[in-house]
């Protein structure tokens, strides 16, 4: 049979390892990013954490009572407050997902929108909130929410700033399949050809641990291209939540990697820690 030497089984599980950190990004990517159901329970999930609702109660507060600027502290901290707990109500749920579905057409296809939050649903509880603390406010704020349309919506990302990933959406489904494949392909060749499987095994190991660990510390770059073309630090702060639970799933696969690779190397050493003790004692 064919035996390798040292030099391919390591070659062959480096361009393993480089396929297979190409298939665990697009697995992660189909599974969470390209499927827009799980998309929009993870920008929901995001946009409704503690850090969000607060950063963003402040600028919706703004946006509703914009024709009333010089609100007081005494009657805008209140408002804020009450806008931050309903942000994070399952009521206001579906419209974290409405815009979730906006953001996924737009990152997916050529259409070109601006990304945002419905706010109507939130403009009559602000006003009761202002008019119980100031009835005038109240009134004003009242009259400005019947007239006037542009108060329903917080823009997010401005239309055409939203990252294009059309190709890759394209890609994603059968690229983690066949990268998949391929990692595990080589892997096999490495272990069943190699002079030493209890070696090969250990390579692989340590291929799938530093594959794991490499990715999970680039999550953050990740960020970097959605982060960046925010210039308003509250919705800056906004879309980091909403990032964070999004490649929540990416650092989950990477910790699976990690662990698999442990393993591979313990099952190395014990496996084999036989055929090593034979082979290392004297033949008399």
């Amino acid at each position: 049979g064919i035996i390798m030497s040292k030099g391919t089984v390591v070659i062959l599980v480096i361009v393993g390892c480089l396929l297979l950190a190409v298939a665990n990004v697009a697995l992660w990517a189909a599974i969470d990013v390209f499927n827009p159901a799980r998309f929009g329970q993870r920008v929901a999930e995001g946009l409704q954490s503690d850090q969000a609702a607060a950063a963003l109660a402040g600028p919706i507060v703004d946006r509703i009572m914009e024709n009333n600027a010089d609100l007081p502290p005494l009657v805008r901290v209140p408002a804020e407050e009450v806008v931050a707990w309903l942000l994070q109500r399952p009521a206001f749920t579906p419209v974290f997902k409405q815009t979730a579905a906006v953001a996924n057409v737009v990152m997916t296809t050529s259409a070109e929108d601006v990304i945002g939050i419905d706010l109507s649903s939130l403009g009559s509880y602000v006003v009761s909130v202002v008019a119980t603390l100031d009835p005038e406010a109240g009134a004003n704020a009242q009259a400005a929410l019947e007239s006037s349309q542009e108060s329903r919506w917080l823009a997010i990302y401005e239309s055409g700033s939203f990252p294009k990933l059309r190709q890759i959406s394209n890609t994603v489904p059968w690229l983690w399949p066949l990268a998949g494949l391929g990692a595990i392909a080589l892997f096999a060749a490495a272990y069943w050809w190699a002079e030493k499987r209890g070696d090969a095994l250990k390579y692989i190991g340590v291929g799938v641990i530093i594959t794991g660990g490499l990715e999970l510390l680039l999550i953050p770059a990740l960020h970097a291209p959605v982060q960046n073309n925010i210039t308003n630090p509250v919705m800056r702060t906004v879309v980091g939540e909403v990032l964070n639970v999004l490649t929540r799933g990416l650092a989950i696969q990477c910790l699976l990697l990690i662990f698999i690779g442990v393993a591979a190397i313990i099952a190395s050493h014990n496996l084999f820690k036989k055929d090593d003790q034979a082979q290392a004692s004297p033949v008399s």
